[in-house]
C-alpha cells in the first residue's frame, strides 16, 4: 500500500516517496491484476477480543497450509480509525473460485464463524484491480511502515479524460525518472461505489514530507509550461467527486504468512 507525492494539485493532493529500481512497466511485470481486499469494523470495547480469536484463527489458516498471504493493515491517520483490512495479493478472477473450493474443504469459513464472528460489527468485501503499468512498485520493494491512501470517488458519467490524463501523467512520471526516489500503485475498487486510490509506501514519518519539487512542477517542467499541466490536472480532476487521505501500518502479528507455493 502505499499514496503521497503523485498528484500536485488541490483535487490530485497524492504525494509519493521512498527509493525503488525500475516500472513494473519496464521489467515486464507479470504479477495478476487483483487483490482481495476485506474491511472489518470489530464490534465497541471488543477489539482485544477479536484480536485474539483472529490470531488463533491465522494460525489454524496457516497449519491447514492456506496458500494466500493475507496481510492486515490499520489505520494510523484518518477518519475512521477502528477498521481492520485484509488484502492478499496478486489474483486473477478464475483464482476465486479454486480458492472458495479450498476454503470450503478445509473449514475456514467455519472456524472463522466459531471463532471470530462473534466480535465483528461489520464488513465490507471487494476487489481492487492493480494499474501494474502506471504504477512503480517492485516487487519486493521496501521494507515499508506505512502506507499512505488517496481515494477518491468518481464521479458519474464523467466519462474517461480524466483516466488518459491520468495515464499520461503516470506515464510523464515513469519515463523521467519521478519513480528513481519513489514508488506507487494506482489500485480501482470492483464493488461498491466507484473508486480510484494511489498507494504510497513510506518508511517513516518523515518521509511523508513533500518533496522539494512538487509532482505538478515536475510535470510541468517536461511538458514544456504550468498551463500545459494545469489543463492535465484539471481533466484528471474533473472524473473525481471527493477525495480523502489515510495512512496504514501493517499489524504483522496479526497477517498471516505464505505456507504453500504456487497460486490457490
Amino acid at each position: 500500500m502505499r499514496t503521497s507525492k503523485l498528484l500536485g494539485m488541490a483535487a490530485a493532493a497524492a504525494c509519493l516517496g521512498l527509493s525503488s529500481l525500475a516500472s513494473a512497466q519496464d521489467m515486464g511485470d507479470d504479477r495478476k491484476p487483483l487483490t482481495d481486499v476485506w474491511l472489518m469494523v470489530p464490534k465497541a470495547g471488543m477489539e482485544l477480543q477479536f484480536e485474539e480469536s483472529l490470531k488463533t484463527h491465522m494460525a489454524m489458516r496457516a497449519s491447514q497450509g492456506d496458500p494466500r498471504e493475507w496481510n492486515v493493515y490499520v489505520p494510523v491517520m484518518g477518519d475512521k480509525m477502528d477498521l481492520y483490512q485484509f488484502r492478499s495479493c496478486c489474483h486473477e478472477f478464475a483464482d476465486q473460485d479454486r480458492y472458495s473450493a479450498f476454503v470450503t474443504d478445509k473449514g475456514f469459513s467455519d472456524h472463522w464463524n466459531e471463532t471470530v464472528h462473534r466480535y465483528v460489527a461489520s464488513y465490507h468485501h471487494y476487489m481492487e484491480r492493480n494499474d501494474w503499468k502506471n504504477s512503480h512498485m517492485p516487487e519486493g520493494a521496501g521494507p515499508y511502515k506505512y502506507y499512505g491512501v488517496t481515494t477518491w470517488k468518481l464521479k458519474e458519467n464523467a466519462g474517461m479524460g480524466w483516466d488518459k490524463a491520468r495515464e499520461k501523467m503516470s506515464q510523464i512520471a515513469l519515463e523521467n525518472g519521478w519513480g528513481k526516489e519513489r514508488d506507487w500503485l494506482w489500485l480501482r475498487r470492483i464493488g461498491g461505489k466507484p473508486m480510484l486510490m494511489v498507494v504510497s509506501p513510506y518508511a517513516d514519518y518523515a518521509d511523508m514530507a513533500p518533496p522539494e519539487q512538487s509532482f505538478f512542477e515536475f510535470v510541468a517542467e517536461h511538458v514544456g509550461s504550468e498551463e500545459k499541466a494545469e489543463k492535465m490536472f484539471t481533466k484528471f480532476g474533473s472524473g473525481m467527486a471527493a477525495s480523502s487521505f489515510t495512512v496504514w501500518t501493517e499489524r504483522s502479528d496479526l497477517s498471516t504468512p505464505q505456507t504453500a507455493a504456487g497460486d490457490d
